[in-house]
């Protein structure tokens, strides 16, 4: 069994508030192409939402204005990601999570991952216990010191960007979060949890498109590209501006 947890209990304070998951995009909330990728793929068995309390009647709504079957249940985020995926994973064991079963962790505000990756990512973590999706950095990498000076430059053939999804073993990921509660260690990301176990996740490359909407530009290119390539067989009931 293969499940997904949804990650949308973030405070967007890069957006000065401005929650950026309900952000609008051709009168549906951002957050609803996220989940419909996921809700679509042959491969994810059940889907789970991790949220902010206030957030939970939206979300209510949204899984029944649109019909998702596969979501199973709303769980409330924690004051970091970190915590906010641990309350995820626990929530699999309710619904029957087992060794062997995959969790895929996935940011709510990375809404144009394609089927394709999520995919491969899970082929990678059959085999390699963990996976994710990254992009080969493009850029000259520096390390800079606290005051901003050059320290050296870093190999970027030898960089990824780690993005999501984050597949990890049921198993593994479980002793990867408990282990990080009891040393109390943050982590980044999901698999930098699993790092600390000496597991080296497989990095599958994804696309450019496939980013965190973070900022203004960030959310403004997503507006763009989904207008432009607008997914097939979408739910047009919820936030339909209500004619006066």
């Amino acid at each position: 069994m293969n499940v997904a947890i949804i990650l949308a209990a973030g405070q967007s304070r890069r957006l000065k508030g401005v929650n950026k998951i309900f952000y609008h995009i051709n009168k549906k909330p951002l957050i609803f192409y996220t989940l419909k990728i996921f809700e679509r793929h042959p491969q994810i068995k059940k889907i789970i939402i991790v949220s902010r309390r206030e957030d939970f009647k939206k979300f209510s709504s949204l899984i029944k204005d649109c019909k998702f079957k596969k979501i199973e249940t709303i769980v409330r985020g924690g004051k970091e990601r970190q915590d906010s995926a641990l309350n995820g994973l626990k929530a699999t064991e309710t619904l029957g999570a087992k060794p062997g079963d995959l969790i895929l962790f996935h940011n709510g505000c990375n809404p144009l991952v394609s089927s394709e990756d999520i995919t491969k990512t899970i082929k990678a973590a059959k085999k390699y216990k963990a996976a994710l999706v990254g992009q080969p950095a493009k850029d000259t990498i520096k390390e800079v010191d606290k005051n901003k000076r050059i320290i050296k430059t870093i190999d970027r053939k030898r960089i990824f960007l780690a993005q999501t999804p984050q597949v990890i073993e049921y198993n593994l990921a479980k002793m990867a979060f408990e282990k990080a509660s009891r040393e109390k260690f943050k982590g980044t990301d999901d698999v930098s949890l699993v790092e600390k176990l000496g597991i080296r996740p497989k990095i599958v490359q994804t696309s450019f498109k496939n980013i965190k909407a973070t900022y203004h530009e960030d959310l403004e290119f997503v507006n763009s590209y989904i207008r432009k390539y607008p997914p097939r067989h979408l739910c047009f009931r919820y936030f339909v501006e209500k004619k006066h």
